[in-house]
């Protein structure tokens, strides 16, 4: 499709498009197999890893099903995401402490496990009941987890 569109130069963007883009995904995978082969230079980590993909890569049948699991693996943590932006941005202006779990020495938060909790539960039943594909409904869990961390923290540290 791209030699139709632009000929030769379309190749090249394709290729070059991709290598650029998984390069540093490699080499982040490269470094998960690091934690886990210490022993193991970074450099022959990277190759492990993109000798991996290379080879996953070959069976479509398992690369068409690597979308869906990175959307439910970004579904899960991206509202933790939004609880350290709100923690980090709205904390001062909401009177609500940082790191409130490590100051107040417990082990779990409970602002951050319910926040996370309603909003994966809330949009992930969404996602299923009205088949809406996980990667749309992150934003608006991400947003929902935000608000609910901000208020949670709000009554959890009013009480304490």
């Amino acid at each position: 499709m791209a030699y139709n569109a632009i000929g030769v130069f379309g190749i090249i963007a394709v290729v070059l498009a991709g290598w650029t883009t998984a390069n540093p995904t490699i080499y982040r995978a490269g470094l998960a197999f690091q934690a886990i082969l210490p022993k193991l230079s970074t450099a022959k980590v990277t190759i492990i890893a993109g000798a991996i993909a290379t080879v996953a890569g070959l069976f479509p049948a398992f690369a068409m099903k690597l979308l869906g699991f990175v959307a439910l693996y970004g579904f899960i943590l991206a509202p933790f995401g939004a609880i350290i932006v709100f923690e980090h941005f709205f904390a001062k202006k909401f009177g609500i402490q940082k790191n409130y779990a490590e100051l107040a020495g417990i082990k779990i938060n409970n602002a951050v496990l319910f926040a996370w909790a309603i909003s994966f539960g809330l949009f992930y039943f969404i996602s299923v009941q009205f088949d809406v594909f996980l990667s749309f409904v992150t934003l608006p869990a991400w947003l929902l987890c935000g608000v609910l961390f901000i208020i949670f923290s709000k009554r959890i540290q009013k009480r304490k």
